[in-house]
Parts: structure tokens; sequence; C-alpha cells
């Protein structure tokens, strides 16, 4: 590749945007070139954001830096490749990122580390409540998200997820937060947090619209859904439609007498956020089996938190509240909504042999680690242990990886941490693989069972496959929904 040291004919200029941690980099860049900004604290640099393409015929590339401190100063420059395979420079720029603003709410996050080198790559926080933020390895916040309109109706992510177009997609949802009226709304947005427009508009949809466009479609099973909450997670697809989770609160008849019920749903949004499938859970699952958080005036009956795409087409559907992790038949949006498959306690895979306690209970973001041609062959989640069945004086929480076999139906533990019953995360979680094979699991609300039973704060942490543990971080005051080492903040880019 042949190089060129500088490009005076390069015309650039980099600005500020509505994020103080976030600067807007535009230059004129030629016919069929790609373009990258390096930047970092000082003129080596060492970060860079992904390659954009010219426009063609050449024209202006806009490029949104993201992944400072905040109060300091930073040097970046853009690089050109052109289509020659020459690569050329731009003058060093200079920008000041802001403090954060302090009617934001930020957490505090302290971190302890082992002479073992964590896994490369950034931490993507996602908080409850409160908005997200990404922090390096040392804790120090980096990017974080926010809507002014969000916090005025006391909104926040649940969650937000990086897009293979650069953006951030966000569900938020004032659920959780004492808000007298709901308020919920999918949002995709570029780093700055700007929403994103599309050839209809601005890419979001509020539950009030959502719920107008659900009046014309129907569930596999015949019945019409209207959303009270969005929920607990969204899942972004590769030909570009979304899941939603949410919630649904329906008046049903148990024992006689009517109840509001509080039950889940999904919905497939299309590119354009058109609802083209939608499931219930009162379609598919036993209204009388309710074994956690059913009382009167809060009859939470299913509590979905999780929904991924299986390798077959079809989704798996965490439903903490009955203590299960289901495979529905989605089909790739053209299946029956029906249940492929329970796992769990008192579900349709046989436990190994072992003591029924030791299945995991109201379980939180079961994720799949491995798979062999169409079938899931291992999964990760967060037990949270409560209402565990068996003898146990008191619930304990781990960390799990299970092995899983879809044809014999059969499951087992493969790896749990941590091992002592003497600890307990009362909801929230996850556990995933990190590129260096060590495992992060995080916990949300954790307790350490014993005298005082205070909480203690939410925390991450990446340890080997032998338990040892090598960099944790602790959060405090807001507890940690979900904590997730991603490689940086521009797909393809591992910093």
């Amino acid at each position: 590749m042949v190089t060129s040291p500088s490009a005076p004919t390069l015309s650039s200029s980099v600005s500020g945007t509505g994020n103080p941690l976030v600067a807007s980099y535009s230059l004129t860049a030629p016919d069929q070139s790609q373009v990258k900004i390096q930047f970092g604290l000082t003129t080596d640099y060492g970060l860079e954001t992904w390659l954009v393409p010219a426009p063609s015929g050449g024209g202006t590339v806009t490029i949104l830096v993201a992944g400072m401190l905040q109060s300091s100063t930073y040097h970046m420059r853009a690089v050109v490749q052109l289509a020659n395979s020459i690569t050329i420079f731009d003058v060093d720029q200079t920008f000041q990122t802001g403090a954060i603003p302090a009617d934001i709410p930020m957490p505090k996050f302290q971190v302890t580390a082992s002479d073992t080198p964590p896994c490369a790559g950034v931490e993507l926080v996602n908080l409850n409540p409160n908005n997200p933020v990404v922090t390096d390895l040392q804790g120090d916040i980096i990017w974080y998200y926010f809507n002014a309109t969000d916090q005025a109706h006391k909104c926040h992510p649940m969650p937000l997820k990086p897009l293979t177009n650069g953006n951030m997609l966000v569900s938020c949802t004032n659920r959780y937060d004492g808000a007298k009226t709901p308020y919920c709304v999918l949002r995709e947005v570029d780093l700055a947090s700007k929403t994103v427009s599309g050839p209809n508009g601005p890419r979001e949809l509020l539950m009030e619209d959502l719920n107008q466009r659900l009046e014309n479609i129907k569930t596999p099973f015949g019945r019409t859904v209207q959303v009270n909450y969005y929920s607990h997670d969204v899942l972004p697809l590769s030909n570009g439609h979304v899941i939603l989770l949410c919630q649904e609160f329906v008046n049903v008849n148990v024992g006689g007498t009517e109840i509001l019920v509080w039950g889940d749903a999904l919905v497939d949004l299309d590119d354009s956020y058109n609802p083209v499938w939608v499931w219930s859970a009162f379609d598919v699952l036993d209204i009388n089996r309710h074994p956690f958080e059913w009382s009167p005036g809060a009859y939470d009956w299913t509590h979905c938190n999780a929904v991924q795409y299986t390798p077959d087409g079809n989704l798996l559907l965490s439903v903490r509240n009955q203590s299960w992790v289901l495979k529905l038949d989605y089909a790739n949006g053209s299946g029956s909504g029906k249940i492929l498959w329970t796992l769990g306690f008192e579900g349709d895979f046989a436990w190994n042999n072992l003591d029924t306690a030791t299945w995991f209970f109201a379980q939180h973001d079961p994720f799949i680690l491995e798979t062999s041609d169409n079938s899931i062959t291992q999964l990760a989640l967060v037990d949270n242990g409560n209402y565990r069945a068996g003898t146990y004086p008191t619930p304990y929480s781990r960390g799990l990886i299970l092995n899983i076999d879809e044809t014999k139906m059969t499951a087992e533990i493969s790896w749990q941490y941590p091992v002592s019953p003497n600890f307990f995360s009362f909801w929230g979680g996850n556990v995933n693989r990190l590129l260096n094979q060590n495992i992060e699991i995080c916990m949300s609300d954790p307790i350490p069972c014993g005298s005082q039973q205070k909480s203690a704060p939410s925390f991450a942490v990446e340890v080997t496959v032998d338990q040892q543990e090598i960099w944790r971080m602790n959060t405090t005051p807001s507890n940690v929904y979900r904590s997730n080492r991603i490689p940086s903040l521009y797909p393809g880019v591992q910093w």
C-alpha cells in the first residue's frame, strides 16, 4: 500500500455535537474512497472509527467520533483510502470534550484487576433506571445515551443495543421509574443520541402508534394484542426486522374470579416498524401455573426478560416468573407461535439425574453460546434462584453455562460461578463468553447472605474457566441491568 504523509487538498472540519463526549468530523472525500478517523490523547492516536465510503462521485463524509473521556483534549485525523490503494492523511485536528452535564444522573465505577490483562474492548452498561453508558476497562465513562424527552417521562432504555450500521437501538420504558403515565418508544439513534431519519421519517415508534397498527393484525391464535408497556428486551434481526418484547395486561378468569394479569407479547416489526407477526403468552401458557410473584394487585404471570434468535429460524424466550426458557415456532415470521419446548424445572428436558433444586429459577438473559447445525448445544444465563424448588433454607444465585441436547432432550450444568450458596442477586444480570475464552458475569442486585443482609454494588466480573477473577467493575448507586464487553463503539473495529 502506498501512503502519503499529508494531503493539503483535503477540506475538513471538526465540531461538537449534542453529546459533549462526541465530535463530528467532516471532510470532502474523492469518489470510490473510504474514510476513517484516528483519535487519541496524543498524536500517536491509538483508537480509530470504522471505514465509511464516500458518496458516489465523491463528496462530504461525516463521521461521529466517540469513545473519549470527558473534559479532555483529543487529537484526531482522517485517513482516506483511495481506490488506487494510496492512503492519505488529513492534518492533525484537536477537539476538547466537555463535561457530562450535572443534571444527567451518572453512576460511579470502581475497577479492580489482576496482573492478567482482561479481554480487550469496552464495557456497555445498561442501567435500571438511568441512561446506559460505555466505559473503558478502567471504569471511566467514554460514551452515554441521553434524550431529553425520555428523561421528562422518567423513561430509560431497557436495553440499548449496537446495530451493524453503526447506530444504536433503544427500547425505552418508564415501567419501573415511578411515572404515573406510561411512556414507551423504540428508537434508532446515532452516536450523538440523535434519532436517525429514514425514508419514512424518524426511526422511532411510540407505543400508542404501535397499538394503532396492532389493531389490524392478529396472533396465529386469532387474538388482538394491545401493549401496555415495552418491556425488557429488543432483538434486531439480520433482515432489518426487530423483535420487540412488550407487556400486555389482560383480564382473565382464574378460579371463577376475573383478575388483571400481567403477561408478555412479542411483536415482529419490519424495517418500517410495522408489525407483521405477533405472539402472546396468553395463547400458549397455562394461566393456572404461576410459581412466582402472583399476588393481589400484582399478578405478574410471565415477566419475560430476553429474546434470542435460534439457528433454525425460531425464537428463544426467557420467562422469568415461570422459571422457563421457551423455544417458540417463529419460522422466520411465518410460524404458528406454538411452544416447541420448555427448558427448566417441570419442563420438557431431563435434568441429567441431578437434584431438581439445581435447575435455574427466575432466570435472566439466556444467551446462545454454541450451536451445531441448526441446534443449540450450549446456553448461558443468570440463575437468580428466586423461589428455588427444594429444601435450601435461602435462595442463591450464580452464572450458569448449560449443555443441552435438543434431540435427546437432556440438559446439564457445564460451568457455574460463584459456586458458593451464600450469594444471592434478586434480579437482573447476564453471562457471556469473551473473545479470550474467559467468562463475564453481571449481577444486578447482589446480597452477600450473612448477618447484615445489605445489598452490595452491582458488578461485572471477568473470570477464567477455572474460576480465577481477573477483572471486576462495581457500580454505585445505580443497578446494572446488563453489562457486556463489546469490541468498540464501531462495527468490526477492535479497541
